[in-house]
C-alpha cells in the first residue's frame, strides 16, 4: 500500500542581509526551510543541547560528514539566540585559495595587495555582533589559524594592510567534516585553535544510522518541490520505499534530498514504483548496516511507511474525515488524530483551509 508525501513545519529560520561586503553566505528570506526532521535518538539529543547551548557566547564546533547538516544546525544555533536579528554568514574555508583566506574574513584597505582596488570590509566586521558559521575549518592556512585564534582570544582582528586593530562581537561556530584530532596529532591543525573552537561539541549522525528517519524525510522533500512546481503530491508504492530506507547514502540527507527533487521532476504519474528510481540506484546493493542496529532500523522504517500509507489510504477512502477513516480502521478518533498530528496528513477541513487561502483571480 502506497503512502503520500506530506510536510512538517520548520523548526527555526534566520534572516540576515548582507550588501558589497565578503564572498560568504548570508541566509536570506525565500531560502530552503531550516529543518531537522527525524525521531532518532541521537538527532533528538543534539537538538536538546542545541537548545541549550543557542542563546550563549559558546563557541560550537560541530562534527558531520558531508550532507548531514551542519550549516543547517548552525542556523538553528543562531535562530535561537538573541542574535536571531543580526547577520548570519557562512564561509567554506575550503572554497577560499589560501593566499586569500585573511582578507577574507578580517578585510583589506586599499592597495593591500595585487588587485585590491579599494578597501573592502571582511566577514568579522560585516557580521557585526552576528554569527559567523565556518565550514571546512580543516582547510583553513596557519596563517588564517593564528589569526583565527585572536579573534577568538580577545575578539580583535587587523585588516590586511591596515596598522588599527578592530574589535568583532560575533559568535563562532565551526564545522568540519573530517577527524579534527587527528589533524591536531599530525600538526596539521593548531591544538590551541581546536580547543578553542571545542566548547560545545555537536556531532551529526550520518543518515545510514538514522534509517528510520527516512521515511520522514522522503515525505518532507516529495511535498516541498511537488508544491514548489505545482505538482499534484505524489504516493511511494512500498517496494520503492523499502529500497529508499535501505540505501546507504553516502552523500546523506543532501543526497536524498536531490533523489527526491529528480523523481518530482521526472515523474510520470502520482504514483512513483521501484522502476521509477534512477538505474544506478536500482542495481547498486545497498551497504551492509551495522548488525546490532539492522532491526531496529527496518522495523523503523517500516512501521512509518506501513503507518503513513495506512492512514493516506483510509483518509483517501473517507474524502478527509476524520470520524469516517477512524471508524472504517477500527481506531479511536483520538488515536487517529494523533497520527494525523504525528505524520502531517491532510484532512478535509485543512485542504478547505488551504482553497480559502488561495488568491482569487477576478477577470477585468
Amino acid at each position: 500500500m502506497p503512502f503520500s508525501a506530506t510536510s512538517s513545519a520548520p523548526l527555526s529560520q534566520s534572516h540576515a542581509t548582507l550588501q558589497g561586503g565578503p564572498r560568504c553566505s548570508p541566509v536570506v528570506d525565500g531560502g530552503e526551510p531550516l529543518l531537522l526532521l527525524g525521531d532518532d535518538p541521537r538527532l533528538l539529543r543534539l537538538l536538546e543541547l542545541v537548545r541549550r547551548v543557542a542563546d550563549t557566547d559558546a563557541t560550537v564546533l560541530i562534527n558531520g560528514e558531508t550532507g548531514t547538516g551542519k550549516e543547517v544546525v548552525a542556523r538553528l544555533l543562531h535562530g535561537e539566540s538573541r542574535r536571531r536579528r543580526e547577520p548570519f554568514l557562512a564561509v567554506n574555508c575550503g572554497a577560499i585559495p589560501e593566499s586569500l583566506q585573511e582578507a577574507e574574513m578580517f578585510g583589506a584597505t586599499r592597495g593591500a595587495f595585487t588587485g585590491a582596488a579599494a578597501s573592502r570590509a571582511g566577514v568579522f566586521e560585516a557580521a557585526t555582533r552576528g554569527t559567523v558559521f565556518l565550514d571546512e575549518v580543516a582547510s583553513m592556512g596557519h596563517a588564517l589559524q593564528v589569526a583565527l585564534l585572536r579573534v577568538l582570544q580577545s575578539g580583535e582582528f587587523t585588516p590586511i594592510g591596515s596598522t588599527q586593530s578592530r574589535v568583532s562581537g560575533a559568535r563562532i561556530i565551526a564545522a568540519a567534516n573530517v577527524n579534527l584530532q587527528a589533524l591536531v596529532a599530525s600538526g596539521q591543525f593548531r591544538s590551541d585553535l581546536y580547543y578553542r573552537l571545542n566548547v560545545i561539541q555537536l556531532d551529526l549522525p550520518p543518515l545510514r544510522e538514522r534509517r528510520g528517519d527516512i521515511a520522514k524525510l522522503v515525505a518532507h522533500f516529495a511535498q516541498t518541490f511537488c508544491a514548489r512546481y505545482g505538482r499534484p503530491p505524489l504516493t511511494f508504492a512500498p517496494a520503492l520505499l523499502h529500497r529508499l530506507c535501505a540505501h546507504d547514502y553516502p552523500g546523506n540527507v543532501r543526497e536524498l534530498q536531490n533523489l527526491v527533487h529528480r523523481l518530482v521532476l521526472l515523474a510520470g504519474s502520482s504514483s512513483l514504483t521501484l522502476s521509477d528510481l534512477p538505474h544506478d540506484f536500482q542495481t547498486t546493493s545497498p551497504a551492509p548496516v551495522q548488525p546490532a542496529r539492522l532491526f531496529r532500523q527496518a522495523k523503523a522504517c517500516v512501521v512509518e511507511g506501513f503507518e503513513r500509507a495506512f492512514l493516506s489510504a483510509a483518509l483517501a477512502r473517507s474524502g478527509g474525515v476524520i470520524a469516517d477513516a477512524a471508524r472504517d480502521t477500527g481506531l479511536s478518533e483520538r488515536v487517529f488524530h494523533v497520527k494525523v498530528r504525528k505524520y502531517a496528513l491532510a484532512t478535509r477541513a485543512q485542504e478547505r483551509a488551504a482553497r480559502d487561502t488561495e488568491p482569487k483571480v477576478t477577470q477585468a
